[in-house]
């Protein structure tokens, strides 16, 4: 099933804003290290709306079905991997919570939101996009390796209610 990814928008705001209240429920705490009421939470991705940096997936009755977050701001702990394209600079996308709803899996929303990110980086002359998951979130890492990202390695991150520290693994797609 094709489905439109775009940037989202201000007139998007209520639709936002339900696909979070329905879907954060269901997703599955132990695969991704996310706290509910803590992260994600609609006021960071609305903050990413008013940034640009906000981007929907929409399937065929315009309801919003998946969504990613798409900027250049990485955790310091990524400049201590060994990444395929070294240079540190602006030029890498970096893709933080990307949501497919938990009651529409195995329909292609993420593999189809992965493509768009990477036609995105592509056309935007990114060097390379570099994302991070919850080494126990088997779903992401099979579709990132599935999608031709290159496994770089695996490192703590802060957890998100900065309580200790998420065992995660970084992946990097060179274009």
């Amino acid at each position: 099933m094709p489905y439109k990814i775009r940037r989202a928008m201000s007139t998007d705001t209520a639709g936002i804003q339900t696909f979070y209240k329905d879907s954060l429920p269901l997703i599955n705490t132990q695969q991704t290290s996310w706290i509910p009421g803590v992260y994600p939470d609609i006021a960071v991705a609305l903050a990413a709306v008013s940034k640009q940096e906000l981007f929907i997936c929409i399937d065929e009755q315009d309801i919003i079905v998946g969504s990613m977050i798409l900027n250049h701001n990485a955790d310091e702990s990524y400049q201590e991997l060994v990444w395929l394209k070294s240079e540190y600079n602006s030029l890498h996308l970096i893709v933080h919570t990307l949501i497919s709803h938990p009651e529409r899996l195995k329909q292609g929303i993420a593999s189809q939101m992965i493509a768009f990110v990477k036609q995105y980086a592509a056309e935007n002359d990114m060097f390379s996009i570099r994302l991070d998951t919850l080494v126990g979130n088997i779903p992401a890492r099979k579709l990132y390796e599935k999608s031709g990202f290159a496994y770089i390695g695996r490192h703590d991150l802060p957890s998100f209610d900065n309580k200790g520290v998420d065992d995660c693994v970084f992946y990097e797609f060179k274009l």
